[in-house]
């Protein structure tokens, strides 16, 4: 068996000293990040079949004992175990389906049963049907059962008024079976994160729109919609905003008095264009993280205006999402009221040795390949990170963390990845 340490942080060496020194580590920034992430208020009740990527605001309890009574595992016989010590076959006495009430069984008798129906009152175990051998009348008990054989009892599962799922947790598929299990129909969920998203560049067009000049198309605009809504986020603002400190402030101060989340693309460096901290500043925010020691998107900048939290992040689409990855997600799921902000990483080993450049840690995309000897999973990244090229995330499973203090990593050795 191998054995594997838990990952009990955001470790990335970025925070060792002499590495990046000016520039706040990724557990710092997260942990900075996620301290003005102050969970929405309010919550309202969805039907089940709505509740899908929603976050409980209140615990689910079982209506009643699962299973309700004491049933069937499988199609067979029901049958008292001590009548068979005769060894002679059993009068059969009706049938018990799913559905229908409970029954008497006849004393010395069995009953055909199928999986689910409710166990006969008399009766104290069912017998495959393989392990039987059924005539007209009777049936022959080829193996005997043991008293409580493939019978599943009354509450086995859980009973009335047991919590099956806590408040923070995010529904998915998994949870809205349980939640049906336990006969509820509706859950009150926590209402949506509202996201606004400004957007800086006048050199950006909306895809699909011919391109004047040195224009781009807008890759940022949809993708971070996309981004916002899968972390559970309700886009209720989308704006372009010119290159300009004061449309950038009042865009600013609109957004934050309309959204608990701004995320802001571009202008976020030190250029001569780049205006977003001096704005932020200008329409009363205050800055958290100004930069972080992260590859890429080493600009990116967390803070506060008027209750919400601004994300600022690079213009570079990759720069964008791999820091939207790292910090987004935690602070919409810790606004959304998740219990579990972080999203989860494990080990992983690379295939190839990696080389990277000291200073700041990199998440690169990565591949999953399958599983080592040691059952540790095998990934496949590519020499480095373009923040320029979007090929390489369709072609990835998830980031492996690079350390900030390592020129080189070997074939085999351990690093943490961050599945997407």
């Amino acid at each position: 068996m191998t054995v594997l340490d838990r990952i009990r942080t955001p470790g990335c060496d970025c925070d060792s000293a002499g590495v990046a020194p000016a520039l706040a580590s990724v557990p710092e920034a997260v942990t900075a990040a996620l301290a003005l992430a102050r969970p929405v208020t309010g919550s309202e009740v969805v039907p089940l079949a709505a509740a899908r990527g929603r976050v409980l605001a209140r615990d689910v309890t079982a209506r009643a004992d699962m299973p309700r009574f004491d049933n069937a595992g499988m199609d067979g016989y029901a049958l008292r175990a001590a009548d068979l010590a005769e060894g002679a076959p059993l009068p059969l006495a009706g049938t018990c389906a799913a559905g229908e009430a409970a029954a008497d069984l006849p004393p010395g008798a069995a009953m055909r049963i199928y999986t689910g129906a409710v166990l006969p009152r008399g009766a104290d175990a069912v017998v495959m049907q393989e392990h039987a051998r059924a005539g007209a009348r009777t049936v022959e008990i080829l193996t005997p059962p043991a008293p409580g054989a493939n019978i599943r009892r009354r509450g086995e599962d859980r009973h009335a008024g047991q919590r099956v799922l806590r408040a923070g947790t995010r529904i998915d598929a998994r949870a809205i079976a349980i939640c049906a299990g336990a006969g509820a129909g509706e859950v009150r969920v926590h209402r949506r994160p509202r996201v606004a998203l400004l957007l800086t560049g006048d050199e950006i067009v909306p895809a699909g729109q011919a391109l004047p000049g040195g224009a781009i198309w807008d890759v940022n605009t949809p993708m971070l919609t996309g981004l916002a809504q899968e972390a559970g986020g309700e886009v209720v603002a989308v704006r372009q905003v010119p290159d300009d400190p004061a449309a950038l402030r009042a865009a600013l101060a609109e957004a934050a008095g309309a959204a608990d989340m701004v995320i802001t693309s571009g202008g976020v460096s030190v250029g001569d264009r780049d205006h977003l901290k001096p704005a932020l500043q200008a329409a009363g925010g205050r800055i958290a993280v100004s930069g972080v020691a992260i590859k890429p998107g080493k600009p990116v900048t967390v803070g506060e205006l008027d209750g919400a939290v601004v994300l600022a992040l690079p213009g570079n689409p990759v720069s964008a999402f791999v820091t939207w990855q790292v910090l987004g997600r935690p602070v919409a799921a810790r606004l959304g009221g998740s219990g579990a902000a972080q999203p989860p990483r494990r080990h992983v080993r690379p295939a190839e040795a990696l080389r990277h450049k000291p200073g700041r840690c990199e998440f690169r995309p990565a591949r999953l390949l399958g599983y080592d000897h040691t059952g540790v999973e095998r990934v496949a990244a590519q020499g480095g990170t373009h923040s320029g090229r979007l090929d390489p995330l369709m072609q990835a499973d998830g980031l492996v963390l690079i350390p900030g203090d390592r020129a080189e990593v070997p074939a085999g050795d351990l690093l943490e990845f961050l599945p997407f």
